[in-house]
C-alpha cells in the first residue's frame, strides 16, 4: 500500500551559483516551502471550436522559514536577493529518520534542482510570535529531477543521529575497547 510523504519530509538546499565548489546548505528552521508551476493557456474561438494555445512554463519556490540567530544561509539569502545573485536550488526527499527506502543503491535521495533568483526578500517580526522570513524564487529555464547526494554535515542538518552514551574515542570500534592491547 502506498505510503503519504509528508511536508518535513521535503527540504530546500541552496548555494549561490558562483559557489559551485562548496555544498550545498540548508536553511534551518524551514517551515514550508512550495515548487510552483503554471502555464499560461490562451483560448482562441475558431470556427470549428475552441482551441487552446499553451505557454511557456514558469516555476517559483515560495519559502517560509523562522530566523535563526547567526545562520549562514540567511545571511547569503538575503544577500542573494539584495545582490540580484543566481542561486541554486534543491528539494531534497529525505524524511528525518534518513529512511533507506527513500535512498537509490549510490545513497542518493529524490531531488529537484533548479536555478533562479528571489525577487523579494521579507522579515516580518511580530511581536507575539518568531522573527520569520519568507522569499520567493524564479526558477530560470526548467526543473530538473534526478537524485542528490547528501554529505554527512546536510544529513546531520536533516537529523541528528544516534549517539552512544560513551565517549566517542570509546566507541570508534564499536565495542568501546581500544584496539591496542592493554599492558599490566
Amino acid at each position: 500500500m502506498p505510503e503519504m510523504l509528508q511536508g518535513k519530509d521535503k527540504i530546500l538546499l541552496f548555494r549561490k551559483y558562483t559557489d559551485r565548489d562548496k555544498a550545498a546548505a540548508k536553511l534551518v528552521f524551514q517551515t514550508e516551502h512550495t515548487f510552483s508551476y503554471s502555464r499560461e493557456l490562451e483560448s482562441i474561438v475558431t470556427k470549428d471550436g475552441t482551441v487552446v494555445q499553451v505557454g511557456e512554463l514558469e516555476s517559483a519556490v515560495s519559502i517560509s522559514a523562522i530566523q535563526a540567530k547567526d545562520d549562514p544561509v540567511r545571511e547569503m539569502l538575503e544577500d542573494a536577493v539584495k545582490s540580484g545573485s543566481r542561486l541554486e536550488v534543491w528539494e531534497v526527499t529525505v524524511d528525518e529518520d534518513l529512511d533507506e527506502d527513500l535512498r537509490d543503491d549510490d545513497g542518493k535521495y529524490p531531488a529537484v534542482y533548479c536555478q533562479g533568483y528571489l525577487d523579494s526578500w521579507e522579515n516580518p517580526a511580530n511581536v507575539e510570535e518568531q522573527s520569520n522570513i519568507e522569499s520567493n524564487l524564479v526558477v530560470e529555464l526548467e526543473p530538473q529531477t534526478g537524485m542528490a547526494t547528501l554529505t554527512e554535515e546536510q544529513e546531520q542538518a536533516v537529523q541528528y543521529a544516534f549517539t552512544d552514551t560513551v565517549p566517542e574515542s570509546e566507541n570508534d570500534n564499536g565495542n568501546g575497547d581500544d584496539d591496542e592491547e592493554e599492558t599490566p
